[in-house]
């Protein structure tokens, strides 16, 4: 796929998914994949992109759920450690971002790459774990 980055993530996006596919790990690694696609840290085990995500995935897992279960049944978590657990998530995954995105910068890997493509795989991608 070489040089063939958008061709790949247009694929994947516009990928007709059934409702089951949504819970599919495979689908999801087909994500991961496609973005390694455009920035080859993801492909390197001893990088930082790689190590941020797969991290968030196992930290955040027990805090997701605990957080879901808080929301069925709201009277049985106190709503100040479930307040306080998702600042600590928030920070985490935004400090995570913000390290990825000066490693991104740093290694110079929008080098040979377009203005608009950086700006949707890296800045549009990864901001949205910035802001929300």
């Amino acid at each position: 796929h070489k040089g063939k980055e958008w061709d790949a993530c247009l694929t994947f996006l516009f990928l007709p998914l059934s409702p089951k596919q949504v819970f599919d790990g495979r689908i999801w690694s087909k994500m991961w994949s496609t973005y390694a696609l455009y920035d080859p840290s993801y492909q390197n085990h001893e990088s930082f992109g790689f190590f941020i995500d797969l991290g968030n995935g196992y930290s955040t897992l027990l805090p997701t759920f605990l957080m879901n279960f808080a929301m069925v049944y709201p009277n049985r978590v106190s709503p100040l450690y479930i307040g306080c657990m998702g600042i600590a998530m928030y920070w985490q995954v935004m400090y995570g971002t913000i390290i990825y995105a000066l490693s991104f910068l740093f290694n110079r890997r929008y080098e040979g790459k377009n203005l608009v493509g950086v700006a949707a795989f890296v800045g549009i991608s990864n901001g949205l774990w910035f802001f929300f």
